[in-house]
């Protein structure tokens, strides 16, 4: 495999050997460096990003022009990042950028991170729904759990200490009493909007504290019902025909989206979250946390993804994760299909409407992305945006992993 071509010059700056080379494009430091295995923290005192692994250490100073690895300062020229050019690193929304082919030769990683991405490894968890669901709750939609899961470090996801569901109000006595009993529910987190919430309020478990967290995703789209479709909807929910009703919200876009999911970005959102990993950062030893939305697959979606990035689970296993909720709701998928066939025939339109019970890898990877082009990745949105320290990671995966 040939090398990267660089011009390299040594010179004595501050004191220390420098290297300077000629540059191609930016590239979010953060992201790129714990996708090798770095651990990223702030020296505050000192305005510097520090990225570290056993081999090596790299700095990057705010207001510097040159970044460090092991002390060896390297300097760059001409390097892109959306149509600009960059001669020293460039904070972007609250991310450092460096260019990526002198980045990777400083660190001695360039040949190894082509030949990774030749032959991605794949995961080491098989996901599956038998092994992750609630077999034993019956009126509880998408109940299941996280145990068994391995992540990047080789830690283990402790079993049944985090429960993600749809709405728990739809159980039965015998489901709450499991809550309660067995599976040892500490506190149940509701991302449900207010509406949601009181027509199928949420139960009393014993032992359990209730959190309410509205996050209201489709308001985002809610301007894109017109008084035709508000009037339609309205009829096809009254005379109960679903694939009316399908219909109307295919045709009217108020069905999840990747624009409906930029909502994961918001300030409200946001602030959501942090409610959310504060729950989970002070759950009582030897219980459990349960979140939900409604059918327990956007909203609790996310907030399952996030989790499983801040405890450094593979991208693989997240989205199977994510994903399952197809598995878990097959038959309501089906019926939907069945219902909207009557009205169409239309493929496209049939798909989009069974995103009313269904999620599609789109609809994450859309959302990772956005993230990432905003604060570097998912863990930087965690760090950056949710306020996750390294502190709090570290708890989380004594508290969640063994």
């Amino acid at each position: 495999m040939k090398r990267r071509l660089f011009v390299a010059m040594s010179v004595l700056f501050s004191g220390i050997m420098a290297t300077g080379v000629l540059a191609g494009s930016m590239v979010p430091a953060r992201q790129t460096l714990e996708e090798l295995g770095y651990e990223a923290s702030w020296d505050a005192e000192e305005k510097t990003a520090v990225f570290k692994n056993d081999v090596n250490t790299v700095k990057v100073k705010s207001g510097e022009g040159f970044f460090e690895v092991n002390g060896k300062v390297v300097l760059f020229d001409g390097a892109e990042y959306n149509g600009k050019t960059y001669n020293a690193p460039v904070l972007i929304d609250g991310s450092f950028y460096l260019p990526e082919d002198e980045l990777l030769d400083a660190i001695g990683a360039a040949d190894e991170t082509e030949s990774a991405s030749e032959t991605k490894p794949e995961s080491v968890n098989e996901v599956s729904l038998d092994k992750q669901k609630l077999s034993d709750i019956e009126g509880i939609s998408n109940a299941r759990q996280f145990g068994g899961y391995v992540n990047k470090e080789g830690k283990t996801f402790k079993q049944n200490v985090l429960i993600r569901t749809g709405a728990p109000g739809m159980g039965t006595e015998g489901d709450l009493k499991l809550l309660s009993e067995k599976y040892k529910v500490s506190d149940i987190v509701d991302l449900r909007m207010d509406q949601e919430t009181q027509s199928v309020p949420e139960p009393e478990v014993e032992g359990a504290t209730n959190h309410h967290i509205a996050m209201n995703i489709s308001g985002k789209l809610a301007n894109l019902m017109t008084e035709e479709n508000m009037k339609a909807y309205a009829e096809a929910r009254a005379t109960g025909d679903k694939g009316k009703l399908l219909m109307v919200l295919s045709e009217s876009g108020v069905l999840p989206t990747p624009t409906m999911y930029e909502y994961f970005l918001s300030d409200e959102a946001i602030a959501g979250f942090k409610e959310f990993f504060n729950i989970l950062l002070n759950k009582p030893e030897g219980s459990s946390v349960l979140f939900h939305c409604s059918q327990g697959k956007d909203r609790t979606g996310m907030a399952a993804a996030l989790v499983l990035y801040a405890l450094d689970f593979d991208d693989e296993t997240i989205m199977a994760d994510y994903m399952l909720t197809n598995e878990a709701n097959a038959a309501i998928i089906a019926a939907d299909e069945k219902a909207i066939s009557a009205y169409t025939d239309d493929p496209a339109v049939i798909e989009r409407a069974k995103l009313v019970d269904a999620v599609s890898e789109e609809l994450l990877s859309s959302t990772v992305e956005k993230m990432t082009e905003k604060y570097g990745s998912v863990k930087g949105y965690l760090h950056d945006a949710v306020g996750l320290s390294d502190a709090d990671i570290a708890q989380l995966k004594d508290m969640y992993l063994k």
